[in-house]
């Protein structure tokens, strides 16, 4: 197994603060679930600053060609119509739940790497 490089250590402590930001707009990600039709999905983004990117509700036909370009190089999370806030933010904290415990792995691997020992990921 590759060992795995500091910037992905990084990104994944990144994405857990950017999983922080998103569930701070649980609100306004909620108000655009409620608004959105059945053939629409609902896109909310984080910067790569870390700062929140907005909500965009956007056709289910154009998702493959629209979520990248609103995601850009921060992260995005998406949510169906009618999703309710407390299932927006159970995901956002899931979310940072799976990144910290990636970066956790992470660390643990270079650690074992640096004395030699196997890491198993």
């Amino acid at each position: 197994m590759p060992i795995p490089s500091k910037e992905a250590v990084e990104r994944a402590h990144h994405t857990t603060q950017a999983a922080e930001v998103l569930r701070k707009h649980v609100w306004a990600i909620g108000r655009a679930t409620a608004g959105a039709r059945r053939d629409e999905i609902v896109v909310a983004t984080v910067e790569g600053d870390l700062t929140f990117g907005g909500v965009w509700t956007i056709s289910r036909d154009d998702m493959l060609r629209q979520v990248p370009l609103l995601e850009g190089s921060g992260w995005s999370l998406l949510f169906s119509s009618k999703t309710p806030v407390a299932e927006i933010e159970e995901r956002c904290m899931q979310f940072a739940r799976i990144a910290s415990r990636r970066r956790e792995v992470m660390q643990r691997c270079i650690f074992l790497h640096d004395r030699g020992k196997p890491c198993h990921y």
